[in-house]
């Protein structure tokens, strides 16, 4: 009964909660950074002037200001300022369930405190990601069961099972302390819930941090943990050039976790997995683009991409994009060495599993180009069709 309810209020409360979130942002689009960097300035953090927010191809990311030199300190952000371990030393945070359901509860307290929460102009300042457990029922039925599957309601089941009634004395002692206006105690824990799940890392909820997306290949910056709080530092042996994202690494997860908890696929490097129900053996593979690919990587392939993405020397006259071309080839190289260090018998093996699994699923590569071929004429003509209504109320 309460996860049903989850989902049902996940789909009805998009709309609320990006209007609750935007603000004043539609108008004062840089507004929103300027008061999160004063905010932390404020109460003893630290921000790199050489870093700002930007919209780059549609999605909101970290840019540098000017050239970043390797090891420079990004962020330092003193712990009583990340929800989630106010008062708690580094290594006790999000070790269990309880940890993640209290830090959900915590944030969802402070966004029904509204303008008065210590974090305003932090909560203020987050968008909520469309990931697929927000979609309406239709939606996904289409989702469910594709290979390599994953319950896009993992999550509110999670929070349904752990965290429902764990807080039931707080929920009590906070039932007068909402602000007139704010959201109430159901929409307050879904927001709270989408934002733990795509913005969190091992320690809670970190301001500014979380700004910056994910991508293995380009990762650039990296979180540590102090005595006094969390910084976050360019890594990889390079400056960052003026103009460059700041990317984060989420760790090495399949392109089905990556999409139900983040709401994108990874451009590269892509990994797929799945399971052979006869053997019970699991496959798996990693894209890179040009057709490079790595079949069943080992341990010590994945470690190499997520620690060594940015580890190739550049000199400092080359071209930001001559920086990235430079680590893709890299990967590419390593992708081959590793394919060639494969037996026959291991290809073959891979080759009849993979043909055996896609045997099995419902639809064939073609008609699936055709089904998504036939959902992007209908959403270009519901798109024409809504804007002739407008230009009929004109």
């Amino acid at each position: 009964m309460i996860l049903k309810k989850l989902l049902l209020l996940a789909v009805v409360v998009v709309s609320v909660v990006e209007a609750f979130a935007s603000g004043e942002k539609e108008d004062h689009a840089d507004d929103g950074f300027s008061r999160l960097v004063a905010w932390m300035k404020l109460h003893g953090g630290r921000v790199d002037e050489r870093i700002d927010v930007a919209e780059i191809h549609g999605i909101r990311g970290v840019v540098a200001l000017d050239t970043i030199e390797d090891g420079a300190e990004l962020l330092y952000c003193p712990w009583k300022l990340v929800i989630g371990s106010t008062g708690l030393p580094a290594h006790m945070q999000m070790q269990s369930s309880d940890d993640m359901c209290q830090v959900v509860h915590d944030m969802a307290k402070e966004i029904r405190l509204s303008s008065q929460s210590l974090w305003w102009p932090y909560l203020e300042h987050i968008e909520i990601p469309r990931l697929s457990a927000m979609w309406g029922p239709l939606a996904l039925d289409e989702l469910q069961g594709l290979s390599p599957s994953e319950d896009a309601t993992r999550h509110f089941q999670w929070f349904s099972q752990y965290c429902a009634g764990n807080n039931d004395n707080n929920n009590k002692e906070d039932q007068h302390a909402t602000v007139a206006g704010s959201m109430d105690q159901e929409a307050s824990l879904m927001r709270s819930l989408v934002s733990f799940v795509s913005r969190a890392s091992e320690v809670g909820m970190v301001p500014i941090y979380d700004l910056l997306n994910h991508h293995n290949g380009r990762k650039n910056a990296k979180l540590s943990l102090t005595e006094e709080g969390v910084h976050l530092r360019v890594v990889g042996g390079n400056s960052i050039q003026k103009g460059q994202e700041l990317y984060l690494s989420y760790g090495i997860k399949s392109a089905p976790v990556m999409y139900r908890d983040y709401g994108f696929v990874e451009e590269w490097p892509c990994c797929w997995n799945w399971k052979e129900v006869a053997s019970g053996d699991n496959f798996a593979f990693v894209l890179f683009p040009d057709d490079g690919v790595a079949i069943n990587p080992t341990k010590e392939f994945l470690q190499h991409i997520w620690h060594s993405s940015s580890s190739v020397p550049v000199p400092t006259t080359m071209h930001t994009m001559d920086n990235v071309d430079m680590r893709l080839a890299e990967f590419q190289s390593s992708a081959k060495r590793h394919m060639e260090s494969l037996s026959l018998e291991e290809l073959d093996r891979f080759a009849r599993a993979a043909r055996i699994h896609l045997d099995g699923l419902p639809t064939t590569f073609q008609q699936d180009q055709a089904i998504l071929e036939g959902k992007r004429e209908s959403l270009a003509q519901a798109m024409d069709d809504d804007d002739d209504d407008d230009d009929d109320d004109l």
